[in-house]
């Protein structure tokens, strides 16, 4: 199936052609349980917490168990036997946590989420910990007339006649597969934003940070903690990773400017995909060049990389750590002057170079203005 989605941003319209893949699949609800057990379906980080209370996943359960009809489930397959969730997040951990019987408390469930992450799931030394846990039985109200509701209290240990049911009941599962374009997921992007239905405005960035999570994607997480950084960045942490996509593209512009066209988000997209094979020698380098590049920034002012809304700007920033690490990047060399604030401000009064980092600043034609007003002035 061959599925037409239409991009925009403020420099660009562009029509972008995917060839998409559709296959349905009827999974029971022990094989759902395994997938996501052995971390075959992955919850992303980009997804929210678990937000369900006990009442409505107990409900759903007992949906389950009675036969009863339910959403599909759209999944994202990134690999073979590899699959993302794009809707169904709160309805597969409902099922996942009933089958460990344990039920995970509101107030541990931010925590919860890196844990799953790290480990692909919830150890059993953090699932028996009553600190974070407690036991998912279920709650279900009385009949209109007052009587208890069979399943009410049970758990899944002690389901008795109605295990069966439960165990083969069967969800439909959309496994989503983008066959073209090859060369970055762009198609994802589109279609959890039309098919979620957790009605949560997700960045790119978030979305970004699952497809392309890797070894790679955990030093930018480090990156983003550097002391230097977050004074220069100058607001704290919000969840929406804007602060690491400005790493991230900043490292782009740095390894593949010469292929920059399109989009900077498509841009990314390719490096973040390349990103994934890049060897430990080679993150470890690009983590100390850009750790080398914080310290020569350490005595400039914080306003130095801000413009007129005293915000930290990422066209001004990403085009400076290209040109400034550029050089030494071609020596694997590690950065050993300080930052020139002079130059910089210079380079910040030159109008041409103004516009390119304040209008249209993902057009072609301003990446590679600034890049190379960057070069005229602090090389």
């Amino acid at each position: 199936m061959v599925s037409e989605l239409r991009r925009k941003n403020v420099n660009e319209v562009a029509v972008t052609q995917y060839d998409i893949s559709v296959i349905p699949n009827d999974f029971n609800i022990t094989t759902i349980f395994n997938l996501i057990d052995s971390g075959a379906i992955e919850m992303p980080v980009f997804q929210r917490n678990y937000i369900w209370d006990r009442k409505r996943a107990s409900r759903f359960i007992e949906s389950l168990v009675l036969g009863l009809p339910i959403p599909q489930i759209f999944l994202y397959q990134k690999a073979r036997n590899r699959f993302l969730v794009i809707d169904g997040q709160q309805r597969l951990l409902s099922i996942y946590y009933f089958i460990k019987q344990r039920f995970p408390l509101p107030e541990k469930r931010a925590e919860l989420r890196k844990i799953f992450d790290e480990n692909n799931g919830i150890p059993d030394s953090v699932l028996f910990d009553d600190s974070y846990f407690q036991d998912f039985k279920l709650l279900l109200p009385k009949s209109e007339v007052g009587e208890k509701n069979p399943l009410d209290g049970l758990r899944y240990g002690n389901l008795g006649i109605y295990k069966s049911n439960f165990e083969f009941m069967t969800m439909r599962c959309m496994a989503i597969r983008q066959n073209e374009p090859k060369e970055d997921d762009g198609s994802v992007f589109e279609i959890f934003s039309r098919l979620n239905t957790g009605g949560v405005n997700l960045t790119n960035q978030e979305i970004r940070a699952c497809l392309y999570y890797s070894d790679f994607f955990r030093m930018l997480n480090v990156l983003n903690q550097n002391s230097i950084w977050r004074k220069l960045y100058g607001k704290p942490e919000d969840g929406k990773f804007k602060d690491v996509e400005i790493i991230l593209r900043s490292f782009a512009l740095l390894c593949d400017s010469k292929s920059y066209s399109g989009s900077m988000n498509n841009f990314i997209n390719r490096f973040a995909k390349n990103a994934m094979s890049f060897s430990t020698q080679e993150i470890e380098y690009l983590r100390n060049l850009f750790a080398s590049f914080l310290e020569a920034c350490v005595d400039v002012p914080r306003d130095l990389f801000a413009t007129k809304k005293r915000e930290l700007n990422a066209a001004l920033f990403d085009c400076v750590f290209a040109v400034v690490a550029g050089k030494y990047y071609k020596n694997n060399s590690l950065i050993s002057e300080k930052i020139q604030a002079d130059k910089i401000c210079a380079l910040k009064a030159d109008t041409e170079f103004e516009e390119a980092i304040t209008h249209s600043t993902s057009h072609t034609k301003m990446v590679k203005k600034r890049i190379s007003k960057a070069h005229e002035y602090l090389q």
